[in-house]
């Protein structure tokens, strides 16, 4: 987990988190002044930012296309991982929490590599049956959230807010946010 110390030097003059940071924002405001479906230059963003590439046209198109059908509805877990899962035949645990998080910001985004660092998580393997591992994979991503909260409100967490607000005062992202990229920085 983060502690003052590595929170204290990931936000000295860190690069890669002012680009993260600078690239999220452009994704955010963007979301609902246009529509994402057909928007290239939003697509462009979204993929480089959350590092979604080598996929089938059809899959980016159904991707896109569901975003912009619940970016003012909202989305559960469940049924995006569902989705997604007909569009390209396999369980998106990684792309579901961040479609569902850039609709709602204080959802934290499952990252193979912050999951495994930070909370110790992975998900189940591949040679389960597919129905097990489905309701696998939804009851790993609800506890991983549960994790990300129960940390975000502990005191450490609250410690790693309030350096992140000293320095980044007017940022408007969550904490749930905050607390991603830093997390994302250290790995």
């Amino acid at each position: 987990m983060l502690d003052v110390e590595i929170t204290e030097q990931l936000l000295s003059d860190n690069k890669k988190l002012l680009i993260g940071m600078k690239k999220y924002k452009r994704i955010m405001e963007m979301l609902y002044w246009t529509d994402v479906s057909t928007d290239k230059e939003f697509q462009r963003a979204f993929n480089d930012f959350f590092v979604m590439r080598s996929r089938k046209s059809l899959y980016y198109d159904m991707f896109y296309k569901f975003l912009e059908q619940k970016k003012d509805k909202g989305v559960s877990f469940e049924e995006t991982l569902e989705y997604l899962k007909e569009a390209e035949g396999r369980f998106e645990i990684s792309f579901s929490s961040k479609l569902i998080h850039v609709i709602n910001p204080k959802r934290p985004i499952w990252d193979n590599n912050v999951a495994v660092q930070h909370f110790k998580m992975s998900i189940p393997d591949y040679r389960i049956d597919s129905n097990v591992r489905q309701k696998e994979i939804v009851k790993i991503y609800h506890e991983y959230c549960s994790r990300f909260y129960e940390y975000v409100d502990s005191s450490n967490g609250q410690a790693i807010l309030r350096l992140f607000n000293d320095k980044y005062p007017h940022t408007g992202f969550t904490d749930a946010k905050k607390i991603d990229f830093l997390m994302w920085v250290d790995i």
